[in-house]
């Protein structure tokens, strides 16, 4: 399955009214193809509602006397005396025949990306979890009658009767870091389960263990290979389970390193690989691109960007008119809305964001100093210029003290990785809930070897230090196919800079915007800025005479202060869906 939503009524007494099953159902897909897709099942405690867009093996479904289950994307449950992971379907049944005993020890085999639920028809109980580093969301909105749940956001928005209230804390953090913290949203009554979680409602009691931690000890690894070698081997195996008996796929191939050792796994499996590359044109990242796919032998197509729906950062309409190319038809992809991609890459093993000082700091127990750091490293901050002063100030205190929070939650053997883990399950499991919300338009499913569960089990095995900028991924690169540390890359500001010369006709990808952009941005700016005009807005959280002048000197000074909008419009855009309800 690829979507899934349901409620939950917590009193016998209490059934799902009709009303809320009708809105639910109409809210799972925007999708003309999707009318009559949905499946349901119900009884008098339940509503589950299930879509499967076709993209992946299997029904992604389970059920059997006691329980029915849905997943979307694969489990890849892994036995300790098996070879290979357990295919989709098997993966799912036995999570829920482990759940029916009161087990947990499947959920913690599964390497894969997914989340999933169980619902216990004997007992009236349901099950929500995410994989170990929560990378498909699962929304939630409790009442003292019902849960309603469903792994879209738009989906909860769009059911008037789940009345929901605006969460501020959730909004300065993301309009800080472009996601909350934890498991906030911007509603105060909607969370995103964690990663690792396993929620169990039964009745009226709700418990939200989470059967997987990263920052617990990892259980030791049973090879005695050097690191390197450890970690290309558990790679190497994440991207061949995962590619099965596909021979032909397609992937996404940037000028960085992410994708290309995704891509140099797929072609010694002896795939046929299609890549595409977005960057513009004559920039470092097309060209390094095309050098990479020449040398290992791909199928490369150079893609301009169209109109995104809802943010989706991967402009779907784009991929969606390459993957209808005759040569790709040809080669006869099993599934043939399947790519692959680098995400999770460069956090996970590049461990970007993050230098010396800052882990020092954390070490010395020193968080506060560590913050600063951190921030004036990323060059982080929440501008609340617009907002009337106390408004400004509250937010500003809420989201420090959920930096804080999230830090000091955190208890890794070595204090020095908790900003990795902060990343982890923060900016990393939220990295692609853009694409999750907008599956039932996007239609695709994408391959994410680097979210591979036991991949980061050994990189959070091996000392944190050498990880730093890029350290141990460069020297990583010896253990591929030899182009992939021969062809020059794209490397990160501060890191550990490629050794081999780059093509100096090509642009920069971090070079600052042209004029151009620019005045487009300012136009838009100014767009955004009328909105927030608006009489009840304004006066509960803005100043007429502050967004004003702001406008007038965006206007006069054609410089960058768009960052100034950025909260203002975040909140703007919440506290009119709140309206609605």
């Amino acid at each position: 399955m690829s979507i899934f939503a349901g409620v939950y009524a917590r009193r016998p007494d209490r059934p799902v009214p009709e009303g809320l099953a009708q809105q639910l159902r109409q809210a799972m897909s925007r999708h003309p193809d999707d009318a009559d897709a949905v499946q349901a099942f119900a009884d008098d405690r339940a509503l589950l509602l299930t879509l499967d867009i076709g993209a992946l093996g299997g029904q992604g479904s389970h059920a059997d006397a006691g329980s029915v289950a849905f997943v979307a994307g694969a489990p890849l449950l892994h036995p300790a005396d098996a070879a290979e992971p357990l295919a989709r379907d098997a993966s799912l049944a036995a999570i829920a025949h482990d759940l029916a005993a009161d087990g947990d020890a499947a959920l913690r085999a599964c390497r894969g990306t997914y989340c999933a639920f169980v619902y216990d028809t004997g007992a009236r109980r349901l099950h929500l979890m995410t994989d170990k580093s929560g990378v498909r969301p699962i929304y939630c909105w409790v009442s003292p009658d019902f849960i309603v749940f469903a792994t879209a956001l738009r989906i909860i928005e769009a059911v008037p009767f789940c009345k929901k209230t605006l969460g501020m804390q959730g909004i300065a953090e993301a309009a800080t870091f472009g996601f909350a913290l934890g498991d906030r949203t911007p509603y105060e009554n909607v969370f995103s389960m964690l990663a690792g979680e396993h929620l169990v409602a039964d009745g009226g009691e709700l418990r939200r263990p989470r059967y997987w931690r990263w920052d617990e000890a990892m259980p030791p690894s049973a090879s005695d290979l050097p690191a390197h070698e450890r970690l290309h081997r558990t790679f190497r195996q994440a991207v061949r389970i995962r590619l099965g008996a596909d021979r032909a796929t397609a992937a996404f191939l940037s000028g960085g390193l992410d994708s290309r050792v995704i891509v140099a796994e797929l072609r010694d499996a002896g795939a046929a690989v299609f890549t595409a590359n977005y960057a513009p044109p004559g920039s470092q990242d097309q060209v390094l691109g095309k050098m990479i796919s020449d040398r290992l032998g791909t199928h490369n197509t150079p893609l301009v960007r169209t109109a995104v729906v809802e943010g989706d950062p991967y402009s779907k309409a784009t991929v969606h008119e390459w993957l209808k190319l005759p040569a790709y038809a040809a080669a006869g992809p099993a599934r043939p809305r399947v790519l692959w991609s680098g995400d999770g890459g460069s956090v996970g093993l590049g461990h970007v964001y993050l230098n010396q000082d800052m882990v020092d700091s954390l070490r010395a127990g020193d968080v506060d100093a560590s913050i600063r750091q951190f921030f004036a490293y990323n060059r982080l901050g929440l501008s609340v210029k617009l907002f009337k002063s106390h408004v400004g100030s509250e937010m500003n205190s809420l989201m420090m003290q959920g930096v804080r929070s999230e830090l000091q939650a955190l208890a890794p053997a070595d204090p020095g990785r908790a900003w990795y883990l902060f990343l982890m399950m923060n900016d990393q499991r939220r990295h692609l809930f853009n694409h999750f919300e907008s599956m039932d338009l996007g239609r695709l499913e994408f391959e994410l070897p680097f979210f591979d569960a036991e991949f980061l089990a050994d990189v959070m095995r091996e000392p944190f230090d050498p990880f730093l900028r890029h350290g141990f991924y460069v020297q990583w690169l010896q253990q591929f196919n030899p182009a992939v540390a021969g062809t020059p890359w794209q490397a990160y500001p501060r890191h550990v800079p490629c050794p081999h010369p780059l093509p100096e006709e090509a642009t920069y990808q971090w070079d600052k915007m042209g004029a151009a952009e620019l005045r487009r941005r300012i136009q838009a700016a100014l767009a955004n800025a009328r909105e927030l005009l608006a009489p009840d807005f304004n006066r509960q959280y803005l100043g007429t005479l502050r967004v004003r002048l702001f406008m007038l000197a965006l206007r006069l000074s054609g410089k960058d202060y768009l960052h100034q909008l950025r909260a203002p419009t975040l909140l703007h855009r919440y506290w009119t869906r709140t309206l609605a309800d």
